[in-house]
């Protein structure tokens, strides 16, 4: 079998690929001469399968799997300006479509950032309002201690004077109870003095009646 398709397709296993060079079109024809029938036109940058040469003749196949006879100087194994360009032109609208693609990540990214900026920003008006609500407790806490320390020192105060209250009213009890024993003693002083007199005054009374009647 592979004998066969060499017998009929010659030049398969050997074929070169090449390029029909930067001219407006070259004719395929059915033998190597210009007598020979044209089969068809072959455009510019196209690439063939060149099977074997005779003379300044080239026999080639194209892509369509046409083929003839074509003059090897319209041939080529640089790679032609127009296919170069078609290269370029495709590799630059991938690019652009890649470019677009990064352009739309680089606007997802954008967005994020925005939308962590803006979480920050918020973040840290949360963290100054916690910070002035703590601020604000520990004053609180600070006059709440300072309070305590000021009743505590107001409660040693009233008790102290508490105490210098009850020693004044004890003090006073006492003074109050000498005094009611001051007037009693007084009173009975006055009366036994009164007595004294009244019988001293009664017994010279008597001595001076005695006398008389002596």
């Amino acid at each position: 079998m592979v004998l066969t398709i060499c017998l009929f397709w010659p030049g398969v296993l050997l074929a070169d690929q090449i390029y029909v060079a930067d001219v407006q079109d070259i004719t395929l024809r059915s033998g190597p001469s210009m007598d020979n029938k044209p089969i068809l036109m072959i455009k510019s940058g196209l690439k063939v399968d060149k099977i074997k040469e005779e003379g300044e003749w080239a026999y080639v196949r194209t892509d369509t799997g046409k083929e003839g006879w074509v003059l090897k100087r319209f041939l080529s194994t640089d790679t032609p300006l127009k296919v170069q360009f078609d290269q370029y032109k495709t590799q630059n609208a991938e690019m652009l479509e890649k470019a677009g693609q990064i352009q739309g990540i680089i606007s997802k990214y954008e967005d994020q950032i925005k939308d962590l900026q803006k979480n920050l920003t918020s973040e840290q008006t949360d963290n100054t309002k916690l910070k002035k609500d703590y601020d604000t407790l520990s004053q609180a806490n600070a006059n709440v201690t300072e309070l305590a320390k000021k009743h505590q020192e107001l409660r040693a105060n009233f008790d102290s004077l508490k105490q210098d209250a009850d020693r004044f009213k004890r003090e006073n009890e006492t003074l109050r109870d000498l005094s009611d024993v001051k007037w009693f003693l007084s009173g009975a002083g006055v009366f036994f003095g009164g007595w004294v007199l009244g019988y001293m005054l009664g017994r010279s009374s008597r001595k001076k009646t005695n006398r008389m009647y002596l």
